[in-house]
């Protein structure tokens, strides 16, 4: 008999279980050949399931998943592997919803180092970028629809959608900058017609004061308070009036600028406010200056992001260069969560998974480390190990199990959190035969990504070679 046969007649206790009560089978022990693979397991959860021409219901493709790794051969042969001759232990096998591979839809180039990504409004893509400007760009069109300048040359470090998606007109967004504000704009519309036409001009109304550093983040809560976090050490809350005020909350800071710059430039009054930067390129005017509602204070050093919970707004959530997650109390500012890790661990990006209080940090030393709230007594839950420092993270807005990692290594990871040995998938923009090597700023294609976005349809990703890719993943 040979090897082959001899593997198909023995069989390998194994329990199957998921995490997944659409697809949950009856919890038991089932003998399965030991030469079966993942298309003969996937074939039995489907027959268990009554997925199939009999039924009318469509198979559903399965990945498995043993000892946190995903089964990539035969059971005989992870057998073999794991537990030399060992055969009459049960195995624990975990099946999940296959997740099929990114596919590169497209690309758009920038002047500059991008630096802040959102999809959160279907359909529509927000770009902030070191040229000191936002650009909102329909995903299907490779022109934007607008692009808004940072009353500074030195830099939008980040950038979020303020107005939710039922906004139609007037819709708000936000931008990060070097200068220490966060810029906020009014867009007239999203219609391409609209945004043509020669009345629809988008402004910066509000432009947010408080931090003395560069902000790392920005980030908005469904009744349009605004959420910024800063190399400061500190986070700060707007809340955003309901109508355009008419008069400053701070006057404006004329002998207060950031080292490095070219050239000084007095301001007189109440003048728009204009800062000449590190480069040339033109500016916008500033908005009406307003100070922070609330001010969040306990991180020792660098804040590196901070983000609204995602069931509770009440509840803000921020990761620092201090190695901590900490949950603050949106209101008082109270403090309310600490979880302190590693004092050198410091975390640059933060993330929430839908469903679940588990928040998701990418850090500095090559990790995404994640981190279970619930517990009163849990550091880090869980931990995965890239290639490179993480400087962003995108959970899947529906999904409990997957997100997406940028890396200083150029390549964008998708991982499953029920296998944290290896990612799903890893992609990369690398020119294709014919194309040019080089992007607009002189960087070569394909360096590090400093931002990802994930709407759980289309991947977006960018860095300091001022192109954006996008592809499509679903990452159910």
């Amino acid at each position: 008999m040979s090897g082959s046969n001899g593997a198909a007649a023995r069989q390998i206790p194994v329990n199957l279980f998921t995490r997944s009560d659409k697809y949950a089978i009856p919890q038991s022990t089932y003998f399965i050949p030991a030469d079966w693979r993942r298309f003969q397991l996937s074939e039995l959860i489907n027959k268990v399931l009554g997925h199939g021409a009999e039924s009318g219901l469509a198979p559903v493709p399965f990945d498995f998943v043993v000892d946190g790794e995903v089964l990539r051969g035969s059971l005989d042969a992870w057998v073999k592997k794991n537990r030399g001759d060992d055969e009459e232990t049960a195995i624990n096998v975990e099946y999940l919803q296959s997740v099929l591979p990114p596919s590169e839809v497209g690309r758009w180039e920038q002047d500059d180092w991008v630096s802040g990504l959102s999809l959160a409004r279907p359909g529509h893509l927000l770009v902030s970028s070191y040229l000191s400007n936002v650009q909102v760009t329909s995903l299907s069109s490779s022109s934007p629809l607008y692009t808004l300048p940072l009353p500074t040359s030195l830099g939008a470090t980040s950038t979020a959608w303020v107005s939710p998606p039922s906004v139609a007109s007037d819709i708000l967004v936000a931008a990060g900058g070097v200068d220490r504000a966060v810029h906020v704009f009014s867009l007239p519309s999203l219609d391409p017609d609209v945004a043509a036409s020669e009345g629809a001009t988008a402004r910066e109304v509000y432009t947010l004061m408080g931090h003395t550093g560069p902000i790392s983040s920005v980030a908005a809560a469904p009744d349009g308070a605004v959420l910024s976090a800063s190399w400061d050490g500190l986070l700060h809350l707007y809340a955003l009036p309901s109508s355009e005020p008419n008069e400053h909350q701070v006057p404006a800071e004329p002998t207060s600028y950031l080292p490095g710059q070219k050239k000084r430039r007095k301001l007189e009054g109440d003048a728009p406010r204009v800062i000449e930067g590190l480069t040339d390129a033109g500016v916008g005017e500033g908005g009406w200056r307003r100070v922070p509602d609330v001010v969040f204070r306990g991180h020792h050093g660098r804040v590196g992001a901070g983000i609204f919970d995602r069931e509770d707004p009440a509840r803000v959530w921020s990761a620092g260069w201090d190695g901590s997650v900490r949950g603050w109390d949106a209101e008082s500012g109270a403090g309310v969560v600490v979880r302190q890790g590693p004092s050198d661990k410091a975390l640059l990006c933060l993330d929430q998974f839908a469903q679940t209080a588990t928040l998701a940090a990418g850090s500095m030393d090559r990790t995404v480390t994640l981190w279970d709230t619930r517990q009163a007594t849990s550091l880090i839950a869980a931990t995965f190990n890239l290639a490179s420092p993480v400087p962003s993270i995108a959970c899947h807005p529906t999904s409990p199990f997957t997100f997406a990692a940028a890396t200083y290594a150029g390549n964008v990871q998708i991982w499953d959190v029920r296998s944290p040995k290896h990612a799903l998938f890893s992609v990369k923009r690398t020119p294709k035969d014919g194309e040019r090597t080089e992007t607009k700023n002189g960087k070569s294609l394909g360096e590090r990504l400093l931002a990802v976005a994930w709407d759980g349809e289309v991947l977006a990703a960018g860095g300091e070679d001022g192109e954006v890719g996008t592809w499509r993943a679903r990452g159910e």
